[in-house]
This record gives C-alpha cells, sequence and structure tokens, in this order.
C-alpha cells in the first residue's frame, strides 16, 4: 500500500471517529457559523467534513440542506488534501473552475476561503470555510480570524468526541455494574442484589405506610430433574421458570435468586390478598405448561410458593422467616400450592 494511501485511509478513519456524519445537527458548531457569518458578512459557513466520496455540512448557514456534493467537485477537498489554506477571489476565473462549476452554477457562488479542520491525531477531516455570492478580497487578518474560528470548531469537535466517550464509557460501566448483581444462568436478580432491593422496598414501606409483600419459591423435587436429565436440563428448566415468573409479574416487582431453585420475588405497594392471587397465577405458569428439557423430553414442574406481607414493625429477617415458614407448609400440604403466612 502506498503511504497516500495508508494516510487517506487513516485520514477517513479519523472521520469516522468524530461520529458527526449523518448525525443531528449540533448547537455547538451552529454557533460558531452564525458568529463567522456575522463577522465576515458573508453569504455562506460552514463546517464541512469530507468522507470518502462526497462532502458534508455538519453546520451551515446560508445553505438549505446538508449535502456538499462530490468530493472532487468542492474546494474543501483541496484544503483537505493540502492540509493548508485555500482562498479563491472569484471561482468562475479560478484555473480549476471546471472542477468547481456546480458552485457557480448551482449556487452563483464566486468567492471561497477555507482553511483545515485537524483531529486531535492530526489529521485534516474537513475544512471551516465561508462563501460568497459575490467575488471579494480576503486579507491576511482575515485569513487569520478564519483560523481562529476553525480552531473552535476543533475545540467543539474534541468535547463532542470526548463527551460521547465518557457517555459510552459509563453506559459499559453501568452495564459491568448491573451484571455484577444479576444471576448468570437466569438473568434475575442475584441473591445480594435482591436483599438490597428488599432493603430498599422495606424502608419505603415503614417511611410511607404502604403495603409490601414478598413470596418464596422452590421448584418441586428439581433435584431429581438433575439426576435423571443431567445439569444442562436443570439448567435449562431454570432459565424457562424465570421467564415464565417475569411474564407473570409487574414491571416494578423484582425477581432474584435466592438460592439454588429457590427464587425471591417482592411485590411493591402490594396487600396480603394481591400478594396471593399474583403468587397463585406465577404457579398456574409454571405448572400448566411442561418445559422442554435438552433431549427433546417435555416434563411437568411445579413449584411450593410462601407468601409474606410485611407488618409494619418486623426487619427483613423476620419477614422471610415468615414466609420461609409459609413455604415450608405448602411443601408440607403436599406441594404445587401456594400459601401465605398467617
Amino acid at each position: 500500500m502506498k503511504k497516500s494511501d495508508f494516510d487517506e485511509l487513516e485520514r477517513l478513519k479519523a472521520v469516522q471517529s468524530l461520529n458527526l456524519l449523518d448525525q443531528p445537527e449540533e448547537e455547538r458548531f451552529h454557533r460558531i457559523t452564525r458568529l463567522a457569518r456575522q463577522h465576515f458578512r458573508a453569504g455562506i459557513c460552514a463546517v464541512t467534513l469530507i468522507d470518502k466520496e462526497r462532502a458534508f455540512y455538519v453546520a451551515q448557514e446560508g445553505l438549505k440542506n446538508r449535502d456538499g456534493g462530490e468530493r472532487q467537485k468542492t474546494p474543501c477537498n483541496k484544503v483537505v488534501m493540502e492540509k493548508s489554506p485555500f482562498v479563491v477571489a472569484d471561482l468562475s476565473k479560478e484555473a480549476r473552475s471546471s472542477l468547481y462549476r456546480g458552485l457557480v452554477d448551482r449556487l452563483d457562488l464566486h468567492f471561497y476561503a477555507g482553511v483545515p479542520l485537524l483531529s486531535q491525531d492530526g489529521h485534516a477531516v474537513g475544512a471551516f470555510c465561508i462563501m460568497d455570492h459575490k467575488p471579494r478580497r480576503f486579507s491576511r487578518r482575515d485569513l487569520e480570524s478564519l483560523a481562529d474560528f476553525a480552531a473552535l470548531v476543533e475545540d467543539q469537535m474534541t468535547l463532542f468526541r470526548t463527551n460521547r466517550t465518557q457517555r459510552e464509557l459509563i453506559s459499559q460501566l453501568e452495564r459491568l455494574r448491573v451484571r455484577a448483581f444479576i444471576d448468570p444462568l437466569t438473568n434475575v436478580w442475584n441473591r445480594g442484589a435482591i436483599f438490597d432491593l428488599l432493603a430498599r422496598e422495606l424502608e419505603r414501606a415503614r417511611r410511607t405506610g404502604n403495603h409490601l409483600s414478598i413470596c418464596l419459591l422452590d421448584l418441586d423435587h428439581f433435584k431429581s430433574v438433575n439426576d435423571e436429565f443431567g445439569h444442562q436440563s436443570g439448567d435449562k428448566v431454570l432459565t424457562e421458570f424465570c421467564r415464565r415468573l417475569r411474564d407473570n409479574v409487574r414491571s416494578y416487582d423484582s425477581i432474584g435468586r435466592y438460592g439454588g431453585e429457590e427464587f425471591l420475588v417482592v411485590f411493591p405497594e402490594t396487600d396480603a390478598s394481591k400478594a396471593l392471587s399474583q403468587a397463585e397465577r406465577m404457579r398456574r405458569s409454571i405448572s400448566e405448561q411442561d418445559f422442554q428439557l435438552s433431549d427433546g423430553t417435555e416434563k411437568t414442574i411445579t413449584v411450593s410458593i410462601g407468601v409474606a406481607t410485611f407488618d409494619g414493625e418486623e426487619d427483613i429477617k423476620a419477614l422471610i422467616e415468615r414466609a420461609d415458614k409459609a413455604l415450608y407448609r405448602a411443601k408440607n400440604e403436599g406441594r404445587n400450592r401456594t400459601v401465605a403466612d398467617s
């Protein structure tokens, strides 16, 4: 690969990394083009990026759209390729006028002045330019002022990219943080997370006087599934079990894996009667449709559920103990049933 081809490839990567092509307009760039257009009393001012085959206006004043046309037919391409300012007093008389004829004929443009926009790593990604409908002179001081405006654009490009990178990093860290609280097999909260959520809801219920209920669920004879069909089938049952639970709770309810095949569900703002009804709906969703195991076998799975409602004073341990006692009764009374602590 020729060095020039490699340099162009790296330049295009720099353009793409800005994440400004075909994106919604950013006021930060329009503010600069407005000021520059007023300062130079120009008909048009634009922040132009030069992509592989086209020019794109990140911000523009005096133009109707953001399409800068073919790359080779804009003076901004010369600015980028030569990485230096380019000023033309009258495009119609410029030796390159055959290239820029479209600007003259279509937009009635005669004057052009542009300076390169550099990325942080020094690649010319585009041009900051002004254009006018009549020929005009442009002094050295004017060119310095244009370069100052371009530096402001470069600063904003850096900030835009930095802010985006920070947002992506925060989002990634948030995903990692959430993942640390998620059970990887069932994709519900793990034991630590569901306890934290319950503690918060308990404190809120204590403070506001609202109802709060929980239920403990234990898959009936789950060990026999692992023993007879293998752990892969057992994992598949647990995954499907949690999917059915999610389909039968409200968006603000929380499901967590309490132990191997035990699960804890938290029902905020839910009294004993509604919690019992909600738990019974979950139980039916498990027992009324067989589970498909890894080898294709279909098997009926049932669950026992114990329900308890916050009495307004107890702590987490006491509330869970009452739900556990109700679960114990459900198992002793034949399993595949829902029992509320009384």
